[in-house]
């Protein structure tokens, strides 16, 4: 199967996100979200709630999720001072749903909440089995860097 072909079932946010990807790119920037979302507004949402994913072990509820896209809708204050917006609608249909589609977070993953005694389904970030060392050419090598800096992210 040629890889045209294998296009064919992906999804259309992943394929124009491949589309801009390059090895030099990838090789050359120390940060995961710079490749994935080339939009600065995009990428300081994304890097926003991984930061969230962060402090919350890689588990975030959708009550969390909802009002986390609250709070960037009425606007946050970002560490150096400056005041940022990004859209509810924008967050879940770019950020959230690119990187579900890459496989980079897991929806509705259930989890047994002890303190409530109920399960709930929340959003889980992924922890990418890559190998040590990193394939020696073309698309593999380029995706081992990608997961690579996801990781990288969760794993101090």
């Amino acid at each position: 199967m040629c890889i045209r072909d294998r296009l064919r079932y992906v999804p259309a946010t992943i394929k124009s996100r491949l589309r801009t990807l390059s090895e030099e790119k990838v090789m050359s920037t120390g940060n995961f979200f710079e490749i994935i979302f080339p939009e600065k507004k995009t990428r300081i949402a994304a890097e926003q709630f991984s930061q969230l994913l962060v402090k919350n072990n890689g588990i975030a509820t959708k009550n969390s999720v909802s009002e986390f896209a609250n709070s960037l809708q009425n606007g946050i204050i970002l560490d150096n001072g400056n005041h940022y917006k990004y859209s509810r609608r924008n967050f879940y249909m770019t950020v959230i749903r690119t990187l579900v589609d890459m496989g980079f977070i897991q929806r509705n993953v259930p989890i047994w909440d002890i303190s409530k005694k109920k399960t709930l389904y929340v959003y889980s970030r992924n922890l990418l089995d890559i190998p040590n060392k990193p394939p020696s050419v073309g698309f593999w090598k380029t995706s081992y860097y990608i997961c690579r800096k996801w990781n990288d992210i969760f794993i101090k």
